[in-house]
């Protein structure tokens, strides 16, 4: 024999997991949201629905329908073939992600593995009570220890990640990576590193400001224009008051950029300079040399500028008997 309950749709509900609304929900677009709970809604009741169906009930086009159900396959949330769609257990995803197969290790491996996991767990236990109430998803326990792997942070440099991401309000997988990403190819793994970097950072930003303002860009800079500072600022190790000077050689330029900056940092870098007195010094020694090889050319110009005259015997003959005759009426 066969058992079945009835309920009347007006008594009865539909289970949307925890992780669903927790972590999965906030990066879905409005649509897929809506298609995939009336995804889960007709699955419970084992229900055929064409795609003119769903549009139909719930005020979509065909094609919006069909690019929320693309959208929710890449995510991996249905699984659709032909002739029908699945709901993914999201339960069972997770605990498959979280499933660690053991192994035997050796005794030394085992304490130091001991000790390490004593500090992830007092890491993920701050993450969680301090940006998620408690209430953390065991997805997100997952995407920690791949980032710990992936990044090679300690935990100090974990839990500023989760805090850098919170303050600018973005605290989803996609951007933590990004973040990650781009703290773990400047070689950061410690706090101190992580705190150079920050500060870096603050600086780049503020003499970018005041470079974008010089230059009257009416912009925020590119990530090109911010690797030239951070060349400048870092791996030259020049301050805001050598960039000035390099900015004052752009007056009078037509349409100066970083490029022509760059051009004029490298060279002072090349030649061994790095502060604002050194730079002057060498501005000056520079100009005092073209003013001597200037004077140099002008005097030369000024005395073998004229054309030689040349004198024959006859010439000296007259002058002579202008000196005799000239003598002769003086003793008379």
């Amino acid at each position: 024999m066969r058992f079945e309950a009835n309920h009347d749709i007006l008594l009865s509900d539909s289970l949307i997991p925890d992780i669903f609304l927790s972590d999965i929900m906030p990066d879905l677009p409005s649509d897929a949201v809506k298609v995939y709970l009336y995804c889960i809604f007709l699955s419970k009741y084992a229900k055929e629905a064409r795609t003119e169906d769903l549009a139909a009930k719930l005020g979509m086009t065909c094609d919006t329908v069909n690019a929320a159900l693309a959208f929710l396959e890449r995510q991996e949330l249905i699984i659709r073939t032909p002739q029908m769609i699945s709901v993914v257990d999201l339960k069972e995803r997770e605990i498959a992600k979280l499933y660690r197969k053991k192994t035997t290790s050796e005794p030394q491996a085992a304490v130091a593995r001991t000790a390490l996991n004593v500090r992830r767990n007092q890491c993920l236990d701050s993450i969680n009570k301090m940006f998620f109430q408690g209430l953390m998803s065991p997805s997100w326990y997952t995407a920690i220890d791949n980032w710990f792997e992936q990044y090679r942070f300690d935990e100090d440099v974990m839990v500023s990640l989760f805090k850098y991401c919170y303050d600018n309000n973005a605290l989803n997988v996609r951007y933590i990576e990004k973040v990650g990403a781009t703290w773990s190819s400047r070689g950061i793994t410690s706090h101190w590193e992580l705190e150079r970097y920050m500060e870096l950072s603050e600086k780049t930003s503020e003499v970018g400001r005041h470079i974008a303002k010089s230059l009257r860009l009416g912009r925020k800079l590119t990530a090109y224009e911010e690797r030239y500072l951070e060349t400048w600022l870092r791996d030259y190790g020049f301050d805001q008051d050598v960039i000035e000077l390099a900015l004052e050689k752009t007056t009078g330029k037509t349409n100066p950029n970083f490029k022509y900056l760059h051009g004029i940092l490298s060279g002072w870098h090349k030649d061994g300079l790095k502060t604002k007195e050194q730079v002057l010094a060498a501005i000056e020694a520079a100009a005092g040399s073209q003013r001597d090889k200037k004077d140099g050319n002008a005097k030369v110009a000024r005395r073998d500028n004229f054309m030689q005259r040349a004198y024959d015997d006859a010439f000296f003959d007259m002058l002579n008997n202008s000196f005799d005759k000239g003598k002769g009426e003086n003793n008379g």
